[in-house]
């Protein structure tokens, strides 16, 4: 694991307990912690999430020429989009103010880090939204966050295969 990456690691986890506990943390993700309740920090940080998975997908759809790797990207990428628009949605009905902060995407040079920085990617999501779903505020959007969590689950199955093709030819 390459010192941005456990970086990266370091931000996300240490981030998200923080704003699971509600205990002021030092980092930049303190954007997402305010007066709001904790169910709107974690949807923010969950838009925020999803905003850098479009642009990851993009980046690695680019990158990679095997067209049957790049359109499941793609059509990842396409959900990404409608749950950013959701959760967006869903903010403002709850008057809160949705999040413009993008996650930082990760990248790399090859075919299986690509597909594994996707995969911890759809894990990472998969955790936030079931922190989500734990939330008693989330009762009244149980379905539609629900929908996300089993949506990122899909997501992680496609990549996985994915990798698991490309590791067994290596």
């Amino acid at each position: 694991m390459d010192v941005k990456r456990r970086m990266v690691l370091k931000f996300m986890f240490g981030s998200l307990a923080g704003m699971l506990s509600l205990k002021p943390f030092p980092s930049e993700a303190s954007i997402f912690m305010n007066d709001e309740s904790q169910f709107v920090n974690l949807c923010n940080l969950a838009i925020s999430h999803e905003y850098g998975a479009i642009v990851q997908y993009i980046n690695h759809s680019g990158l990679i020429g095997d067209r049957a790797i790049w359109s499941v990207l793609l059509e990842n990428m396409n959900d990404e989009v409608v749950h950013a628009r959701e959760l967006t949605r869903l903010l403002v009905k709850e008057g809160a103010k949705p999040t413009l902060a993008v996650w930082p995407p990760q990248s790399g040079k090859k075919r299986i880090e690509l597909l594994k920085e996707d995969v911890a990617g759809e894990n990472a999501a998969i955790e936030l939204y079931q922190k989500i779903l734990d939330l008693p505020e989330s009762k009244k959007y149980r379905d539609l966050i629900y929908s996300f969590l089993k949506k990122e689950k899909v997501h992680r199955e496609r990549l996985q295969r994915l990798l698991d093709a490309l590791l067994l030819k290596s």
